[in-house]
């Protein structure tokens, strides 16, 4: 029914029928699409922008809108204000994106996994194993390769500018797992995206998608067996609670993409949008910081939790899951997702060579 109502909502309904959704510190959901208006502020134009995530208000990615929020409404004397709506109250990540890209929502930032079937060049993101750490990844994002991956959402509607940290996704169970052979038709959940079932097909288990708002549920259930996301995800839901181990695959390093509808964008004039922009920039430098800390306490929350424990994963398990994707021909379906030269181009930026 909350689904139902989320969608209803991005379509435009009363606020009044969803005034109980709660959990944002906005009382009333949008009834009207985002517009600009022809008035200025010091040389802005006026635009009200309706943004939207998935993400719960603890996480360093709501923060970081927050972030954005403060500083483009205190920049802009008020011409541009900011309305947030977090936590799927507009529908999960394909939900309001595909609202966005019919004017509904403004902007937005979801996993790209989860709206590639939209944007396929973004399955360059699902590469395995691609980063061996952070710092390579921000590089290869703030590449020009990572740029041509924002710019290419335009045959969406959208106009992509810059990417928030959602982080590397790790393997949670109810059992160890220490070779490949412990993976063996293991039900997983997964996201709703080719690539992402097909690596864990290829890593032996049986990987089913699942909306994330009802994997807590299925999991304490026992309907599956394990999940993977990113640490934030797996502390800030709770999914600890219900599986007791969490291994630091670190398989799929995944990002949140910012965009704003690409009519609104090409509506502002260029103090308006340069503004919007090094908003963003200053956003993603803070969320960047804030991730290095709550990493850190989301392992440490997790072990001391008493429900479950964090694991490393040893480099034999590490070398047969790369092998196994390998052999599998994971890495030549990305390129075929991604189409043109998006995955190779990303691959050269984080200096990632792929030898079949």
């Amino acid at each position: 029914m909350k689904k139902f109502l989320s969608l209803l909502l991005v379509l435009g309904l009363s606020a009044t029928l969803l005034a109980g959704c709660g959990g944002s510190k906005k009382e009333e959901a949008p009834s009207e699409k985002p517009s600009t208006e022809t008035s200025q502020a010091d040389g802005y134009d006026t635009v009200n922008i309706i943004a939207a995530h998935g993400a719960t208000e603890t996480t360093s990615m709501h923060q970081s809108w927050l972030k954005f929020e403060e500083l483009v409404e205190e920049r802009s004397g008020g011409a541009v204000t900011v309305d947030l709506y977090p936590n799927q109250q507009l529908g999960g990540d394909r939900e309001f994106t595909e609202a966005s890209t019919q004017g509904n929502v403004t902007m937005g930032s979801p996993s790209p996994a989860a709206v590639a079937a939209l944007m396929p060049s973004l399955n360059a993101f699902e590469t395995p194993f691609l980063f061996s750490d952070y710092e390579t990844a921000y590089k290869a994002m703030d590449s020009d390769a990572g740029k041509a991956l924002l710019d290419s959402m335009s045959s969406a509607g959208l106009q992509g500018l810059g990417y928030y940290e959602n982080g590397f996704r790790n393997l949670t169970c109810n059992k160890e797992v220490n070779t490949l052979a412990d993976l063996k038709g293991m039900k997983i959940r997964t996201m709703e995206n080719e690539v992402h079932l097909a690596i864990w097909t290829a890593l032996g288990a049986n990987p089913s998608p699942l909306a994330f708002g009802e994997l807590y549920t299925a999991l304490q259930q026992k309907a599956f067996d394990a999940q993977e996301n990113p640490l934030e995800q797996i502390y800030n839901n709770k999914l600890h609670e219900v599986q007791s181990h969490v291994y630091l695959t670190q398989h799929v390093y995944t990002p949140y993409i910012i965009f704003i509808n690409k009519a609104v964008w090409d509506g502002l004039n260029a103090k308006t949008q340069e503004l919007i922009q090094s908003c963003v920039d200053e956003s993603v430098a803070y969320n960047r910081e804030l991730c290095a800390v709550n990493n850190q306490k989301c392992i440490e929350g997790i072990n001391n939790s008493g429900k479950s424990k964090v694991y490393e994963v040893n480099e034999a398990l590490h070398g047969e899951m790369v092998q196994a994707c390998t052999d599998a021909g994971i890495y030549d379906l990305v390129i075929e997702k991604a189409g043109g030269t998006y995955a190779q181009d990303f691959w050269a930026a984080a200096g990632f060579n792929y030898q079949k």
